[in-house]
């Protein structure tokens, strides 16, 4: 064994450069698929982050408006949701296993001196589940004691917080504390992160505290519909369009329009996103190994020069009784030796390089004005990924080797002896 060692070694250092460009073009491959799969694993890992890594079975229902005139309703007529709406989705269809309702109004906030304009909502629990924009930063969101005993409790965006609390950054200050919503006193339980842009300041309050203190209606802003059940896209277009025709005939419009209700279906848009993300995934491992094609053919041809130089030695070593399978063994080492060390130089580079990128792109995420996204996040990949990859390669390798070496150990000695005179 050390014989064979010393023998490849040997053979290397005379042809260091030869060997230090096929070593490149290993190193090359392992490390630029190190990088794709980790770079594909932060971009998916963003998209993840910014649309919510749940998998919600939740339906998002907006009231619309007529297209279609019907039986004395005119186009145009607007649709408003009510409680009625709610109670009869609950009622619509056994996959259906809970509808919420939410409410909103503009009030004023204050805090001792400070006061400032917000849209209150008056939501369920679920709400904050349900809409992957929101993120709750500290205390709580609204739960269902909240609901039951009809608290005052609110959730604040982090902006409001701020400024009530005198353009002070550390919003766990105002968690606990009485605050005014118009006349009425409420409990800051929760801060959330604000959106961004122009759509101003954001608080949520118990659905059912805002319904007893709004006493004009019963009218709702949308509706949130949780279902089980409805697996592939068509049971779930099926489902949608029974809902929606339903609903237009709730409202005495016409089956047919299908604008008098929008639904948002998320599961659908999370079940598009593991469709996309899987075809990254597959397009970054198909760029990688052809990437890595190119190293294994360098092996290859490496491997039939080398065959192609030491004719003569092969030769020389059958006419002393070496066997076909001791040079059989010395080329496929020699390929071995070269993929491997030369593999793991890549693969370290590569993980060492994802690690940089994570640093400086995965760690800050970009304003794009209403709000804060990240384009990677989390850039890298798991040990055992890279090292499956660098033992692929040499496999690879491996196999690229057997072809020149099964032609040197098939050489005649006195086909060889003559070729190296």
């Amino acid at each position: 064994m050390l014989e064979l060692i010393h023998e490849i070694w040997s053979t290397l250092r005379q042809n260091k450069l030869r060997t230090t460009l096929t070593g490149f073009a290993v190193s090359w491959g392992i490390f630029i698929i190190v990088v794709l799969i980790g770079s594909g694993n932060g971009l998916m890992n963003a998209l993840m982050n910014n649309a919510g890594d749940e998998i919600r079975r939740i339906i998002r229902v907006y009231p619309g408006s007529t297209s279609i005139p019907y039986q004395g309703m005119r186009e145009n007529t607007r649709i408003r949701f009510s409680d009625r709406d709610m109670a009869f989705s609950k009622e619509f269809s056994p996959l259906i296993d809970e509808v919420y309702g939410t409410v909103s109004f503009s009030d004023t906030l204050s805090f001792g001196r400070e006061a400032l304009s917000s849209t209150v909502f008056g939501v369920s629990p679920e709400y904050l589940a349900s809409s992957n924009w929101l993120k709750l930063i500290g205390g709580r969101f609204i739960n269902k004691l909240d609901m039951d005993q009809f608290r005052r409790s609110i959730v604040i965006d982090n902006s409001a917080a701020s400024q009530l609390l005198g353009d002070d950054r550390d919003y766990s200050k105002i968690i606990g504390r009485d605050i005014n919503l118009g006349p009425n006193t409420f409990k800051v339980v929760g801060i959330v992160e604000a959106e961004e842009g122009d759509w101003g300041h954001s608080s949520y309050a118990p659905f059912s505290t805002v319904r007893k203190m709004k006493t004009e209606g019963t009218w709702l802003n949308n509706l949130d519909i949780k279902f089980h059940g409805l697996e592939t896209k068509e049971e779930n277009e099926q489902f949608e369009a029974a809902y929606k025709r339903a609903m237009s005939t709730l409202h005495n419009a016409s089956p047919e329009d299908t604008r008098t209700t929008y639904l948002w279906n998320m599961y659908m848009q999370n079940q598009e996103m593991d469709k996309a993300m899987r075809i990254i995934r597959t397009a970054l491992w198909i760029l990688g190994m052809l990437t890595l094609l190119s190293g294994i053919v360098g092996v290859s041809n490496i491997m039939l020069i080398t065959v192609k130089e030491r004719t003569h030695e092969f030769g020389i070593r059958k006419a002393l009784g070496a066997r076909p399978a001791s040079i059989l063994k010395l080329i496929v080492a020699e390929s071995i030796v070269i993929t491997a060390s030369f593999g793991y130089i890549g693969m370290v580079l590569g993980m060492l390089a994802n690690e940089a990128m994570d640093k400086s792109l995965g760690s800050h995420p970009m304003d794009v004005g209403f709000t804060q996204l990240y384009i990677f996040k989390d850039i890298g990949v798991g040990l055992d990924v890279a090292v499956e990859a660098t033992l692929l390669l040499i496999v690879a390798g491996t196999i690229a080797g057997i072809i020149p070496a099964w032609k040197g150990a098939r050489v005649r000695p006195i086909e060889a002896l003559r070729e190296g005179k």
